[in-house]
């Protein structure tokens, strides 16, 4: 029945000229992916795609990665055997993503078996259908909407993340993951593996305040910009994120560390957002600090570590979501913006990273948040 296959089939019709025909049909159809699910190396990447696409590009190379949309799809588990009780909290606004979110709580009911995972978002959504989501692992916190907008939206993130994480430790919880809703972490045993970063890379010194490290993620966090630590996704002791979400308000905050007038400028650099809560959390813990490069990257080193969106098989579901390693991978500049871990490495066994050789100045940016001193 051998030489009924095709492939001997066709060496026997075509003879010598049969890696001539495979060669001009490689090239002809090698733009048409048909089998996205098939299997290399024994395994598939995903067990279901019924699409395909076309790859016409010329000067690069195109690579592609499926993850799946549904529960059904999705075949991963976790074996990891943490003790310490964990909590993800997933927070904001949820509108739209209800149907996204839906599936990302199928999936981390998988790789998260038995945690807590705490929705926190407002009390305009559509309760009756949100609540739906509710389970014995989940918990939902409808707050108050605010009357009020700060710039960046910052109050938002620091009320509904700070009643999340007074409810997580009211229930003996010890470490805490924050994310968006629209973000889903694909990898399994996350458990250890982020454990394994505040284990191994614990402060280099004591301090009364803080327990351990804050892990961000590379997506967000920026070399350039100042103290911009991503708020996109963060993970640490619980009483050390209570601190960093301190539900004292924007305007509040700016008055009592000095921070200016609306709108908040420091050395060109604005404090709203993801700035805002660093620059706040280090004030906190360190009294003061100055607004220069090598602060914040003696900050980075101190307080948090970076790890590479990648590592958590990260998916967000905004901003050209097509592009796999939009923000985070560049080959068109002479240094990328962000900041991965083999950087923060770097940074923690305080080697020369040189990167003020690659640019010696800060970004800065304009009363409209647009950047006007270096050119991407």
């Amino acid at each position: 029945m051998k030489i009924l296959r095709l492939k001997i089939l066709s060496k026997l019709i075509f003879g010598k000229y049969y890696p001539s025909l495979i060669f001009y049909y490689n090239k002809i159809f090698r733009p048409f992916k048909f089998r996205l699910d098939k299997k290399i190396d024994h395994q598939s990447l995903v067990k279901k795609e019924r699409g395909f696409f076309l790859d016409f590009s010329i000067d690069n190379y195109l690579t592609f990665h499926l993850r799946p949309k549904k529960i059904d799809n999705y075949n991963l588990i976790s074996t990891d055997n943490i003790k310490s009780k964990f909590a993800i909290i997933i927070q904001g606004q949820i509108g739209s993503m209800y149907d996204f979110l839906s599936e990302t709580l199928k999936v981390y009911n998988k790789i998260f078996p038995d945690t807590l995972i705490i929705i926190s978002t407002w009390d305009d959504e559509n309760k009756e259908k949100i609540s739906r989501l509710k389970n014995k692992n989940t918990h939902i916190i409808f707050n108050e909407l605010l009357n009020y907008k700060s710039p960046g939206n910052t109050d938002n993130q620091i009320i509904s993340t700070y009643n999340a994480l007074t409810y997580a430790k009211s229930t003996g919880i010890e470490y805490c993951i924050k994310q968006r809703p629209d973000f889903r972490v694909n990898k399994n045993n996350i458990k250890t593996f982020l454990m394994s970063l505040i284990k191994n890379f614990p402060l280099k010194e004591r301090h009364k305040l803080i327990k351990s490290r804050i892990i961000i993620t590379s997506l967000g966090t920026l070399k350039y910009r100042l103290f911009s630590a991503s708020d996109f996704y963060l993970f640490g002791h619980i009483d050390d994120l209570i601190m960093y979400f301190d539900k004292e308000s924007y305007l509040d905050g700016i008055q009592k560390y000095n921070f200016g007038d609306l709108p908040c400028f420091k050395n060109d650099t604005p404090i709203i957002s993801e700035i805002f809560l660093c620059v706040r959390y280090l004030i906190k813990i360190e009294n003061k600090i100055q607004f220069n490069l090598d602060e914040w990257w003696s900050t980075l080193k101190k307080f948090y570590c970076v790890v590479d969106a990648s590592s958590l098989d990260l998916f967000w579901l905004k901003y050209d979501w097509e592009y796999e390693y939009r923000f985070t991978k560049n080959y068109a500049n002479h240094f990328s913006r962000i900041v991965e871990f083999s950087d923060w490495l770097t940074l923690y066994a305080e080697h020369d990273h040189g990167w003020n050789k690659a640019n010696e100045e800060h970004e800065r940016f304009d009363i409209n948040h647009s950047l006007i001193n270096i050119k991407y």
